[in-house]
């Protein structure tokens, strides 16, 4: 846990958004439906919509960037058509 106070509660919200991502895909799920590939893909479709609307704020987008470099990932920029 990191120990920056606001980046404590940065990950607070992170970890109850991830839990109440999970209970919703519970509820409205079959019983023993994976959660995994359904929130891999209701997080992808969130963090497309959100990367669409950082044009406008550079900052957090490089924030972001960093996030996922720090997981082993790096985020590509394409061309849109």
């Amino acid at each position: 846990m990191p120990k920056d106070p606001l980046a404590r509660e940065q990950e607070m919200v992170v970890q109850v958004a991830c839990h109440a991502l999970t209970r919703a895909i519970e509820q409205y799920s079959p019983v023993g439906t994976d959660t995994l590939p359904i929130a891999a893909v209701a997080i992808s479709r969130m963090f497309a919509d959100l990367i669409n609307n950082l044009s406008s704020a550079p900052e957090i987008a490089d924030i972001v960037n960093r996030q996922i470099e720090q997981c082993g990932y790096r985020l590509i920029s394409t061309r849109r058509h």
